[in-house]
């Protein structure tokens, strides 16, 4: 028996343990190091500059193309992602927009040296505007065979349409109002002011049957060689055909303490006169984009264009962005190769590939003269997202 205990003493004896034998202190704090990076959290394209952008071959193409070069430029890969090839809406759209969205509006700018002034201007202003816009669909229901054929879907998407022009126009009322109602300045901060500009955006948009959703409903990662970056754009709008989500577009907002470089002719265009009037001596030189966007901005906004670019609805070589500042917009894509975005993500740099984002000129959503020119696009946009309007109302026929 007393071997037995003396068995069961040695078998249950606790040994010393050997096995930090192999390592020294600078290993164990590598591998802290390493356990702690990979629990980190992610870097955001937030933070990104230029000089980022520069390192993985991307950079801001030196001259803008016309609205029209770039709705072409989308219009010849519609076809490639809408399976709905019926555009007989698309282009009654069109005309409706041209026909009824005749006005120009009050760029909201609050001038904090005036006294405050009365909001019955701002109101009668935008109601003389809904009223005229009332005029023109009672003579589309007068004439509705001729405006918008015999097919009864065509005559659902035209009411939504009209109640969408107006939910605009009462959002732009109300957000005139706020900026120039008795509220303090403190009160009225630049965080409140940037969320009304992005809804009046996203009001905007739905003009045209675009759908947009706020940027924080996802985060999007990318791993850039052994580091991992976040990216959550201020707006996307996304296709929801199977099989999967898609990015159709995604904007980047500027911050109003981020603005766009002060020159001519963003000047004349806060005047209310259209961007195309404006003069074009003071960017004959160097890249045009740099000399009225902060270049942090650019590199942000460069950066969501290539986390999305996988998620692309043009996947998998083309992203489609906006840069909205204020109410002006400008429309960006980002081409880029497969090799090239393989060698970012693999190697976590690149010198051999090189890849440019195309932009139009600013435009100003609010001035008639802008808007009629990005019609076309806007509408071509909201026929994709909602896969010729399917998605909204399902053709019976």
């Amino acid at each position: 028996m007393a071997s037995v205990g003396k068995f069961k003493a040695q078998r249950f004896r606790r040994k010393k343990r050997s096995s930090y034998q192999g390592f020294n202190s600078d290993d164990l704090s590598e591998d802290h190091n390493q356990r702690k990076k990979m629990h980190r959290r992610p870097d955001s394209v937030s933070t990104w500059t230029m000089e980022t952008l520069n390192e993985y071959g991307i950079s801001y193409k030196n001259n803008p193309i016309s609205i029209e070069e770039f709705t072409s430029f989308i219009d010849s890969k519609a076809h490639q992602v809408c399976k709905n090839k019926s555009a007989e809406f698309l282009s009654t759209l069109k005309m409706l927009c041209k026909k009824g969205l005749v006005f120009t509006l009050d760029v909201p700018e609050r001038e904090t040296s005036k006294t405050v002034d009365k909001p019955s201007n701002t109101t009668q202003k935008v109601r003389a505007i809904l009223t005229e816009f009332d005029t023109f669909v009672n003579d589309v229901f007068k004439n509705e065979d001729e405006y918008l054929g015999k097919v009864w879907r065509n005559k659902k998407l035209f009411f939504a349409w009209s109640h969408n022009v107006r939910s605009f126009l009462s959002f732009h009322r109300k957000f005139l109002v706020a900026m120039n109602s008795s509220i303090p300045e403190s009160w009225f901060a630049k965080p409140i002011r940037e969320t009304y500009l992005k809804e009046l955006f996203m009001e905007f948009t739905k003009i045209f049957f675009m759908e947009p959703e706020l940027g924080g409903k996802e985060v999007k990662h990318l791993i850039i060689g052994t580091d991992v970056v976040s990216c959550i754009p201020d707006i996307r709008f996304t296709c929801v055909n199977p099989p999967e989500r898609s990015i159709l577009l995604m904007v980047t907002g500027v911050k109003k303490y981020q603005p766009f470089h002060e020159n001519k002719a963003s000047e004349q265009r806060k005047a209310g006169q259209s961007s195309e009037t404006s003069s074009e001596s003071d960017q004959n030189c160097g890249n045009f984009i740099h000399g009225i966007l902060d270049l942090n901005v650019l590199g942000r906004h460069g950066g969501e264009l290539l986390s999305e670019l996988r998620s692309s609805t043009f996947s998998p070589s083309i992203i489609l962005g906006c840069i909205c500042m204020g109410t002006e917009i400008i429309f960006t894509y980002l081409e880029m190769s497969e090799t090239h975005l393989d060698r970012i993500v693999h190697d976590g740099k690149c010198d051999s590939e090189f890849s440019e984002i195309g932009y139009t000129k600013p435009l100003n959503y609010l001035l008639e003269e802008d808007r009629s020119k990005c019609i076309d696009l806007l509408c071509l946009l909201g026929f994709i997202q909602t896969s010729g309007y399917e998605e909204l109302y399902p053709n019976s026929n």
